[in-house]
């Protein structure tokens, strides 16, 4: 560093000059600290411009490029999806307020952000510390923009024996979902659903058993890759999940009705 200021100092005899700046290939923190410590001026392209004579400090960020839009959303993201799908009010909602009524961590919800950001359908801008919501579409444009990267929830189907149904607190999921929302003939098997974060605590609860094909007291359960309890109403799971957990079923009725069921949105 002595080596420097006597460079410099000679520089500025023989230029004439009251400035004289260092141009640097590049230059590591401790380097850094050091020519700032001692108000040496340099620049390094691309990186730093620090001209204490002319109280010049100036430093270049480079903003990464936007993630691309994902080819399947998360769990989190289509929650958010689904919601403004039907109906539910998002727009002017914080990232904050929105993980709190979905019921997963904020983290979660800002990664969901950035993916429907990505995707082109949500605009989630800055306002102070917290990050605002405003959809760019809704109903039929808003599904066609979505639907290919929307996937069905359910993980796991379990058949099981319930020893007490009034302490089952699962939603109707299903063909038993479809039979409510169109005119499908119930199944003799009930279909519920829960998150399958829930499943062990729940099973122990409930005193679950597992039950085998053709066991007359067989029920089965789904559980789902996210709560189907944030986005249903009197105890069905919604239609837009519904559809989404039937749609590739290989049984023709069932996939019938399901396009009947995608036939009532009002889009």
């Amino acid at each position: 560093m002595a080596d420097v200021d006597r460079h410099r100092d000679l520089l500025r005899r023989l230029a004439g000059v009251d400035v004289v700046v260092l141009l640097l290939a590049g230059l590591n923190a401790k380097q850094r600290k050091r020519l700032i410590e001692r108000r040496v001026a340099f620049m390094a392209p691309g990186a730093q411009l620090y001209v204490p004579e002319m109280l010049l400090d100036q430093r270049e960020h480079f903003r990464a490029a936007p993630p691309a839009a994902p080819e399947r959303f998360s769990p989190t993201a289509q929650v958010v999806a689904i919601a403004a799908l039907l109906g539910r009010e998002i727009d002017g909602e914080n990232a904050t307020a929105l993980a709190r009524r979905f019921g997963v961590a904020p983290m979660s919800m800002g990664r969901a952000l950035d993916e429907l950001e990505a995707a082109g359908v949500v605009d989630a801008h800055r306002i102070g510390r917290q990050r605002q919501v405003r959809m760019k579409m809704t109903g039929g444009e808003l599904w066609r923009a979505v639907e290919n990267r929307l996937q069905s929830p359910v993980r796991k189907v379990r058949g099981v024996v319930i020893p007490y149904p009034q302490e089952v607190r699962a939603l109707v999921a299903g063909e038993s979902a479809l039979a409510s929302y169109t005119a499908l003939a119930s199944p003799r098997t009930q279909r519920l659903a829960i998150a399958a974060a829930d499943w062990n605590r729940a099973s122990r609860a409930w005193g679950l058993q597992p039950a085998e094909r053709f066991d007359p007291r067989r029920d089965e359960i789904e559980t789902w890759s996210y709560d189907p309890a944030c986005l249903a109403r009197d105890n069905v799971v919604d239609p837009l999940s519904l559809y989404l957990s039937v749609r590739d079923s290989r049984d023709e009725r069932v996939a019938q009705a399901a396009d009947q069921l995608l036939e009532t949105m009002p889009w």
